[in-house]
C-alpha cells in the first residue's frame, strides 16, 4: 500500500506572511516615561515651571518621585528632577522623601492617579493628557467616546470621497421607489424582467 504524500509547507513564505496588526503594551519603563511627560503637562499647567513650597506642591511632588523610582537607576534622574520642579526643598527633606520613596515605591493606575491630582476629563483634554484618568469620566467612558470619534472620522472621510449615506441610498431603491406599481405588474415579473434585462 502506496504512503500518502506528505505535503511540506513553505516554510519562508509563512515566516514572510504579514501578521495581523496587535495593539503593543507599553512596557513599564516606557509607561513611567509618558507618564512624567504628563505630569509635567499638568504641573506647568496649574503652577507654571516649578512647583510652589507648599502642600499641593509637596503632595504632586511625591507623585512624581515615586513614578522617578521605578526606573532602573533612579537617583540621578531623581536629584535632577528635584533641582528642576522643586529647588526650594531642603536637604534632610530631599533625603527622606527619597529615601522612603526608593525604599517602597508607589504605582498608580490611570484612574486612581486621577482622583489623586484631582484631574477633570476636560483638563485632560486639554493639556493633551494620555496616562492618566479623569474624575468625571472612567476607562470605559473614555473607550466609548474614542469609538464615537473613530466613527465619526469615517464617516467623514467617507463622505469627503463621495460615499452616499445609507438613507440617501435606500431612498432610490427600487423598493422603496416601487417602480412596478407605476408599470401595473408585480414586484416578481419587475425584477424577472430586470434580471433578463441585465443578462
Amino acid at each position: 500500500m502506496q504512503k500518502p504524500r506528505r505535503l511540506v509547507g513553505n516554510v519562508k513564505w509563512y515566516s514572510e506572511k504579514p501578521k495581523g496588526r496587535k495593539r503593543r503594551r507599553r512596557s513599564p519603563m516606557q509607561l513611567v516615561t509618558l507618564r512624567l511627560n504628563d505630569l509635567a503637562k499638568l504641573f506647568r499647567g496649574r503652577y507654571g515651571h516649578v512647583l510652589p513650597d507648599d502642600d499641593a506642591g509637596r503632595d504632586d511632588m511625591l507623585v512624581a518621585i515615586h513614578h522617578l523610582a521605578c526606573l532602573p537607576h533612579p537617583q540621578k534622574p531623581i536629584d535632577h528632577w528635584l533641582e528642576i520642579w522643586a529647588p526650594w526643598l531642603t536637604v534632610k527633606e530631599r533625603k527622606d522623601i527619597v529615601g522612603d520613596a526608593l525604599q517602597n515605591p508607589q504605582r498608580w493606575k490611570a484612574d486612581a492617579l486621577a482622583w489623586r491630582l484631582r484631574l477633570t476629563a476636560a483638563d485632560r483634554h486639554a493639556l493633551g493628557i494620555t496616562t492618566i484618568g479623569a474624575i468625571d469620566e472612567n476607562k470605559a467612558a473614555r473607550t466609548k467616546r474614542r469609538k464615537q470619534q473613530a466613527k465619526a472620522r469615517m464617516r467623514a472621510h467617507r463622505k469627503a470621497k463621495g460615499a452616499k449615506s445609507r438613507t440617501t441610498y435606500e431612498g432610490k431603491s427600487a423598493e422603496q421607489t416601487m417602480p412596478w406599481i407605476d408599470q401595473g405588474i408585480s414586484r416578481a415579473t419587475w425584477y424577472r424582467r430586470r434580471a433578463r434585462e441585465t443578462a
